[in-house]
């Protein structure tokens, strides 16, 4: 913990895109905790002392008198890598295991006298040394610490160390005298792995020991991820390198192969090409088109396919460039009225974050259907392993054994993860979901479930709304870009929707 200095309450801010909301009645617990046990880890800031974790502790401080405060620097690093580093710092602080919410934690808390516990220890003077105990802690031997808390591992809060420990930060343990974890069990279990002889380990007595678990491990603030990084999570929607297809997947089969595996349908067999154009014709749409996979393929087999991909990836970045060019290019399929049989939406919409954004893609796919239009839509559903482990129902193998995803709770059946530097999303919905998105839009609408996926064959478009419409226009076709930026295609679109459609939009 060299890293902790003693600095100036001052000479660090608050972000601007702290995802974490804080009431009246948590920061009170906040300024007991403080009182009662003080600084037990210090505050987390960037060498220009931007606050990555810590916000309201750094908050109640003020409030309380205090001048001074420890604070540990980590390392310069680019906005998105400081955005997602937030995100893991208000998991990693609290010793949480997969399934667990700040709701969870706060019920956890309510069902303890904290106070009862607080009663007994005496207060810290905000100017004295046990106010800021985290600044100098005991170098501990992580063999002897190990012995003490054998059994007692949490997996996911190890993950959460092993990211913080690769952007070089390194939290105090806090443990009773005899050696047991009070907070830290995770980051115990990092450094055992990587082989450290010693851990910083802030003490604390029998007596504060209760109260402190309570407050480090329960007191959780509310996470507001979903409008503090609207924009970040649309534009990290993007379809991952590691997610490249060498076949049709579930999305471009459902209809013709039910649940059996992509890897027995190709394409390219005649039989099998028959029967899919059968079904779906020749004349095609790929509506989140991702690495333009599916659409190489499809067009390698002789149709004809119209991608649209607003966030096209070369390696690991946005091409923005490649996207808009994608994006003028399938309006101009949509002004010139090109005709497809079939649209489809395969698993687009496993990663768009707001229900009001999978909204607005139903009206768009609905004003582009002609009569004889059908559309297939594919998503992951909540029995999806991704999901079940979030809630504790499933256990980690070895492929996703580093894993730090959690749920989030704006809406159901919502995780965040891929934390490196560009959170994602992961929506996983239900048959009744895709029904109420589906049915406003459609006469006859087929909802199934297959291998963890949730389908929707949609037929027979109902008339838009043109109001509904230009809102969705409105939307798409102005999506955010990391550099800060927009689509800023808006008119273009509009001026292509209202000749396809023949009326002013």
């Amino acid at each position: 913990m060299s890293n902790v200095t003693l600095e100036s309450i001052d000479a660090v801010q608050p972000s601007a895109y702290n995802p974490r909301s804080a009431d009246a009645e948590r920061l009170d617990l906040i300024e007991l905790s403080l009182r009662k046990l003080g600084f037990l880890a210090p505050i987390f800031a960037d060498s220009n002392g931007e606050i990555l974790s810590g916000h309201q502790r750094h908050l109640v401080a003020s409030r309380m008198g205090a001048t001074q405060i420890p604070v540990f620097r980590t390392k310069s690093m680019p906005i998105a890598q400081r955005k997602a580093l937030n995100i893991v710092f208000n998991r990693a602080t609290n010793d949480f295991d997969w399934h667990t919410t700040p709701e969870k934690a706060t019920r956890e808390l309510a069902s303890l006298d904290v106070h009862q516990f607080a009663e007994s220890i005496p207060d810290k003077a905000v100017d004295s040394p046990e106010f800021i105990r985290c600044l100098r802690p005991s170098l501990v031997s992580v063999k002897e610490l190990c012995r003490a808390n054998a059994n007692c591992w949490l997996q996911y809060a190890r993950n959460l160390a092993r990211t913080l420990h690769r952007q070089g930060i390194l939290m105090p343990l806090v443990c009773r005298r005899d050696g047991t974890v009070v907070n830290g069990i995770g980051r115990l279990e990092m450094m055992a792995e990587k082989k450290f002889e010693t851990a910083p380990v802030v003490y604390v007595s029998d007596e504060e020991a209760d109260f402190a678990r309570a407050m480090m491990n329960l007191l959780s603030m509310d996470f507001d991820v979903h409008t503090r990084y609207a924009d970040l999570l649309r534009y990290n929607s993007f379809r991952r390198a590691r997610r490249v297809r060498e076949e049709l997947g579930n999305g471009f089969i459902f209809a013709v192969h039910g649940s059996k595996p992509c890897h027995s349908f190709d394409i390219f067999n005649p039989k099998q090409r028959a029967a899919w154009v059968r079904e779906h014709g020749t004349s095609i749409l790929d509506f989140g088109a991702g690495h333009l996979t599916e659409t190489k393929m499809l067009r390698r087999a002789g149709l004809s396919v119209t991608p649209f991909e607003p966030y096209h990836i070369t390696r690991t970045e946005i091409d923005k460039a490649r996207s808009l060019e994608l994006v003028r290019e399938f309006l101009q399929a949509v002004g010139e009225g090109t005709e497809w049989t079939s649209i489809f939406l395969a698993s687009v919409l496993n990663s768009v974050p707001f229900q009001s954004d999978r909204e607005h893609i139903a009206v768009l796919l609905t004003a582009l259907c002609k009569p004889h239009t059908k559309v297939y839509a594919c998503a992951s559903s909540v029995g999806e392993t991704g999901w079940r482990q979030v809630n504790g129902k499933a256990f980690l193998n070895k492929s996703n054994s580093g894993n730090i995803a959690f749920r989030l709770d704006y809406e159901p059946g919502v995780r965040i993860g891929d934390f490196q530097e560009k959170p994602k999303v992961q929506k996983y919905h239900t048959q009744k979901e895709f029904h109420q998105l589906w049915t406003p839009f459609y006469r006859s609408v087929s909802i199934r479930e297959l291998s963890n996926n949730i389908t929707a064959k949609c037929e027979h478009a109902r008339p838009v709304d043109i109001d509904r419409l230009l809102e969705a226009i409105t939307f798409e076709f102005d999506l955010p870009y990391p550099d800060g930026s927009r689509m800023g295609l808006v008119d273009l679109a509009r001026e292509a929707f209202s000749k396809r459609l023949g009326v002013a939009i």
